[in-house]
C-alpha cells in the first residue's frame, strides 16, 4: 500500500513542480514515480510472466520518453520512446488472448477516434502524421486490453482496460490543451490521468494469479 501512495505523492509533486517551471524537480519526481511502478511490477507480481516482462520493458521506455519530454530534448526520440512503451504494453495484453476476436469493440474505438481526429484536424497541420501513428498505437493497445477483459473478466483485466482508456484520454487532453485551447487545470488533468493509467496497467499484471 505504501508503495502505491509513494507513487501518487511523487506524481503530484512532479506535476506541481512542472507547473512552477521547476523542471529538475519535475523530472526527478516523475522518474521516481515510474521507478516505483517498475519496482512494484517486479517485486509484487506473483510470477515473472510474459505480461509482467512486457509491462516492465514498457515502463522503462515510458521513463525515457517522460525524461526527454520534460527536458524538451530530442522530440523524435521522445515520440519513439512513447510509441515503444505503448507497443510493449499492448504486447502484454495480446499475449493473454486466444481464440476468436470480438469485433464490435475495435469498431466502437475506431468510430470514436475518427470523431476526435476530425475535431482536432484544423489545429494539427504538420502534426497529422505523428498524431495518426500515436492514435493507431493507442487504439490497438486499448483494443487488446478490452479483449482481455471481455474474454477473461477479472479485477486485473478491468484495471488494464481502464488504464488503456485513460492513456487514450490523457493523449486526447494533451492534444486539446496544446493545439485547440488551454484547459483549466490542464496539466494536472493530463499528467494525473497519465500517471493513473500507468498505475492501472501495472496493477493489471500485479493482480494476475
Amino acid at each position: 500500500m505504501w508503495s502505491w501512495i509513494s507513487v501518487a505523492v511523487s506524481g503530484l509533486i512532479s506535476i506541481s513542480a512542472f507547473e512552477n517551471n521547476k523542471l529538475k524537480h519535475a523530472l526527478f519526481f516523475k522518474a521516481v514515480s515510474l521507478a516505483l511502478l517498475l519496482s512494484i511490477t517486479v517485486t509484487q507480481s506473483a510470477a515473472f510472466s510474459a505480461p509482467v516482462l512486457w509491462v516492465t520493458v514498457g515502463l522503462s521506455s515510458a521513463l525515457v520518453g517522460d525524461s526527454l519530454h520534460l527536458l524538451r530534448f530530442r522530440p523524435k526520440a521522445c515520440f519513439g520512446a512513447f510509441l515503444l512503451a505503448q507497443l510493449f504494453y499492448s504486447k502484454a495484453f495480446w499475449v493473454q488472448i486466444s481464440g476468436s476476436i470480438v469485433w464490435w469493440l475495435p469498431a466502437l474505438l475506431i468510430a470514436t477516434s475518427i470523431v476526435a481526429f476530425f475535431l482536432l484536424l484544423p489545429q494539427l497541420d504538420t502534426l497529422i502524421f505523428p498524431v495518426t501513428i500515436m492514435g493507431i498505437m493507442l487504439l490497438q493497445m486499448t483494443w487488446a486490453a478490452g479483449e482481455v477483459w471481455l474474454k477473461l473478466p477479472s479485477s486485473a483485466s478491468l484495471a488494464g482496460f481502464i488504464g488503456s482508456l485513460l492513456l487514450m484520454l490523457s493523449a486526447l487532453l494533451l492534444a486539446i490543451h496544446d493545439y485547440r485551447r488551454p484547459l483549466p487545470l490542464g496539466q494536472y488533468l493530463i499528467s494525473g490521468s497519465y500517471l493513473l493509467a500507468q498505475g492501472l496497467i501495472v496493477a493489471s499484471v500485479v493482480l494476475l494469479p
